[in-house]
């Protein structure tokens, strides 16, 4: 018998004696540790399986096409517990820039169903189409949605952003 087919052989026997020779409080809470990594084991299973396949692109048009959205980040990568700010480019889906534009920014982690910890805000249009956004800041790993309300004149509409931090 090869010795990668022994190993496991083994180990199910020891594990076995041990089973049988334990107290009954011992045995009893090792099921219960091992019950509880299981349950911890498939929740985080089910975290990562709903945000797999995740769009995370920095650049996307709006919901309903009427904008090309494109968002920076100040940091590369985001970290966690930093403010930082971010450029958001906004056009028309032929490449013309959107100026005087009216940006609302909100967010959260969905999963958590909590918002963002700060407040971030478009404070100015750098140049052409460009739009200075402060105050982003992310407290904890995980999913992030980052939603912006664009309104420019008669053109309104929505994008939102997906991060895995």
């Amino acid at each position: 018998m090869s010795r990668n087919r022994l190993a496991p052989e083994l180990f199910i026997n020891k594990a076995y004696s041990l089973f049988l020779s334990a107290s009954p409080l011992k045995l009893a809470l090792t099921i219960f540790i091992v019950l509880a990594g299981l349950v911890t084991g498939l929740q985080m299973a089910t975290a990562t399986a709903s945000v797999t396949g995740m769009d995370v692109s920095t650049t996307k048009p709006s919901e309903a096409g009427t904008f090309q959205v494109e968002m920076i980040s100040q940091l590369d990568p985001i970290k966690i517990n930093t403010m930082h700010r971010w450029i958001l480019k906004v056009s028309t889906p032929n490449g013309e820039p959107v100026t005087n534009a009216e940006i609302a920014v909100n967010g959260g982690m969905p999963m958590h169903n909590h918002g963002l910890p700060t407040a971030p805000r478009v404070t100015q249009e750098l140049t052409t189409g460009e739009y200075l956004v402060e105050g982003m800041k992310f407290q904890m790993p995980g999913h992030w949605v980052v939603n912006f309300a664009i309104n420019a004149g008669e053109l309104e509409d929505t994008v939102t952003f997906n991060l895995e931090l």
